[in-house]
This record gives C-alpha cells, structure tokens and sequence, in this order.
C-alpha cells in the first residue's frame, strides 16, 4: 500500500463533536487483508491519470461564488448544469482533500476550495432542519427541479465534510462550518415509528412516505444518524431495516440491490473491511460478491444472447444506475439466484463507474475492464474527466456526459485502493467511530 501524505494523526481535538468522550478506535491492524492490483509501468500511471481527470471534473465542475459542483457536464467541459448535486458536493469535498494530500493543489488551495463550499451550504443554502435539497442552484443556493429534501443526499454531503475537517484540521473555520451542518439536521423528524429514517421532505406534501427500510445506499446515512451529535436517531435503528433479499455467488450468501452503487457510495468513506455487524455479516465482502455476482450475471447474459449482448464479459462488464440512449436508467443485476435476464432495459449498455467505484471493492476484476475499455475505445469514451458515464458497444452509442456522482466515486475508490485515503481521515472522525460502536459492530475475527 502506497503511504499517504497524511501519516500524521489528524487533531481531533479540533472538533467539537466529541459526544461522549473517548471510544475505541477500528484499529488498521483489524483490517482484513485486501487485494492490490498489479501495480507495473501500465497500470500506475493509468489510475494516477484516471484520478487526476476526475478530479479535474470538481474543479471545473465547482461554481465559482459557491464552491458547489455541478450534477453534469459535457465530457468536453463546455457545458454544466445550472443546478449542483447536493451528493456529488459531498463527494467534492472529500476530492479537495483527496488533491491536496496527492500534492495536485496545495493546502492552502485545498482547504479554501472546501471552506468556500462549506460556508455557502451553511449560511447561503437552501434546507429543512438541516437537511439539503437534492439539486440545488449552484448560484442562488434554493432548491431546484422540484426536488425533495433528501436524507440521503444530505448524509453524503455530510461525510464529505467530515473528511474534509479531518484532512484540514487546522483550518478552524472549516472545521466549524463542517461541524455545523452535521450539528444543525434532526434526524429524528425523519424517522418512522418502524426505526426507519424516510427519504425526505417536500414542502408541497410535507414528509416522503418513502423510507429506507430495506438494504441499500442507506447504510452510510443510519450510522451517520446513529453517530450524530445532536438529534441522533436510536442504535436500533440499525437492525430496523430489512435484509431479506439474499442472493448467493458460488455458495456464499450476500445481501442484494441491484445497481452497484448502493454497494460502493457506504464503502467510500466508512471502511468496513476489518468489522462485522452485530449479525455478523461482513459489508465489505458483502460488496465484493456483489460485483463478481454481477460479472458472472453479465457474462451469462452474452451466453444466452451473443448478438445483443455478446460483448458482456469479464473484460467488459459493469452497470449501475446510469445514462442510455433511451435516458436515465436504474439498472443493475443480478435480480434472482440461477437467472439472468436483461432485466430494467438491459440493453447493452456499459457503465464505467460501475467498475470504477469499485476499484478499492475488487481490484483485480475493475482494473481489468477499465483498462480494456481505454484501450479498446480510446478518446471515444476516456476524455477531459476520464471515463463517460456511459456508452453502448452494440448501438454504437457514447453517452454525451459525465455525472458527478459518478466521476466522484471513482475518485474516491481508487483513492482508497493507492493509500486508503477517503478512509484514513474518515474513519479518524469521532462521529464515525461513535457511529461503529454504538450500532454494535466488532472486530472481524480471522
């Protein structure tokens, strides 16, 4: 493993959100072990280049009077969406950090980039007890599409921050700023009399009816409300939400959602190599078999139908909610045990993310596709922020765009992969260790 820059313990005497005192730190010692890549002459320069695109992204992605990034933009960089990605502003901050620790902006430029976003969310933003709209106008900071404030949502924009304080410690006023929007939510008023948080708010309907109750993304966002230091929602809450869908890659059980992001955006931030759940389960192998269940469901489907999908494979794999030629799609698979159907619209589509945030997940499968993708499609599909978010070899279609989140979380795991550095900051943060310990987790035995 590559050494990061930030060796040095980051002051957590900085924060204020000390909550109860000392706690037990997930020590890097319980880390299960995790699998490197092949770092040789190929490789390495090819994800120091992939994360450097990306990140070009949150820097011209970023408004320039609010610091908050762009949902998408044209691969090319001449355009960008007038409304920001509340999610990909999240993931943004943890960039900054990410840059500044690889000396590709200094401190200083680092730390102000993060201030800038953090202030206007803060002071300038649009919100509803704390929690942030979805999409928000990148100029005026108001609620945009009509959107929902979103739990969800907020609780990525939150994780972001709390990396961001950890990697800029001694800038107190970021600090302060990241302190307060995770001090200002009620998570409380979001949650169910079942121990489920619900989705959002609306100001036309009031609550969603919508809850997370069932497995998903949502695991960062009820350690994050368990761990909170003001409103912070019961320990229960954690075994509140179901895990009935259960799906099995040669003989181990994992729990299922389609998509892959749901397995990766939790994974970003919060390390879950080295502990298990008071049930015992493992979310970080959880989400490795996820993907290897994923490459074998796509490879089954080129078995049945060559013609439509025959470029499917081990070389080229990968969906997640994405782009198509037909619009916006939550696609994802396996479904079911012992089937492979293209379900949702399956139509051939390749998303790079869906490989990319998975790179710290499964190393050896993702570098594996990503790099044939580059090297098979080229400048078609790997441009100014790295890969497109999607395009169709069978259609012969190159998605327009990048997306945010997208572009974001392949920054992040391949971060995570090279020097652990979404997780090092990130779990240093006394709310995330608080989050561990009061949701039961232990250390992982073996």
């Amino acid at each position: 493993m590559l050494l990061s820059a930030f060796a040095a313990a980051p002051l957590l005497a900085a924060h204020r959100l000390r909550g109860d005192g000392d706690f037990s730190l997930v020590s890097a010692d319980s880390h299960a072990a995790m699998d490197e890549p092949m770092m040789d002459e190929v490789t390495a320069p090819f994800l120091d280049d992939l994360r450097r695109r990306c990140y070009r992204y949150f820097e011209e992605a970023a408004d320039p009077q609010s610091g908050l990034i762009a949902d998408r933009g044209h691969t090319d960089g001449t355009s960008f969406s007038t409304y920001a990605s509340t999610a990909a502003s999240g993931f943004g901050l943890a960039a900054h950090g990410v840059a500044a620790n690889n000396g590709w902006i200094t401190q200083e430029e680092g730390a102000s980039r993060a201030r800038k976003m953090l202030s206007f969310l803060v002071n300038d933003a649009e919100h509803e007890r704390g929690l942030v709209y979805h999409f928000i106008d990148r100029l005026t900071g108001q609620r945009a599409l009509d959107c929902e404030a979103s739990t969800i949502d907020t609780a990525l924009l939150i994780a972001g921050a709390m990396h961001a304080s950890q990697v800029f410690p001694e800038d107190r006023e970021l600090v302060e700023l990241a302190d307060t929007l995770y001090e200002r939510v009620d998570w409380r008023w979001m949650l169910g009399d079942n121990g489920c948080l619900h989705m959002g708010w609306r100001p036309e309907t009031g609550r969603l009816p919508y809850q997370w109750d069932r497995f998903s993304e949502l695991t960062i966002l009820v350690l994050l409300a368990i761990g909170a230091p003001h409103s912070a929602i019961p320990p229960s809450c954690w075994t509140a939400w179901r895990r009935d869908t259960l799906l099995h890659h040669q003989g181990e059980s994992f729990i299922s959602y389609p998509p892959l992001f749901v397995h990766q955006y939790p994974q970003a931030f919060f390390d879950f190599r080295g502990v298990v759940s008071p049930d015992g389960r493992n979310y970080w192998r959880n989400s490795q078999l996820a993907h290897l269940a994923q490459i074998e469901f796509q490879q089954s489907l080129a078995d049945q139908s060559p013609k439509r999908f025959g470029h499917y494979g081990e070389d080229l794999w990968g969906l997640t909610s994405s782009d198509s030629a037909s619009g916006y799609r939550d696609w994802g698979g396996p479904y079911q045990d012992g089937e492979a159907q293209p379900d949702r619209g399956i139509d051939g589509t390749v998303v790079p993310s869906a490989a990319g945030g998975g790179l710290a997940i499964a190393p050896e499968q993702t570098m594996r596709t990503l790099r044939h993708q580059k090297d098979t499609y080229g400048e078609s599909i790997y441009g100014r922020y790295g890969f497109v978010n999607a395009f169709n070899p069978h259609r012969g279609w190159v998605g327009s765009d990048v997306i945010g989140i997208d572009t974001g979380i392949t920054l992040l795991s391949a971060s995570n992969l090279l020097e652990e550095g979404v997780w090092h900051p990130f779990m240093q943060h006394p709310a995330s260790q608080r989050a561990f310990r009061l949701a039961g987790f232990r250390p992982l035995v073996g």
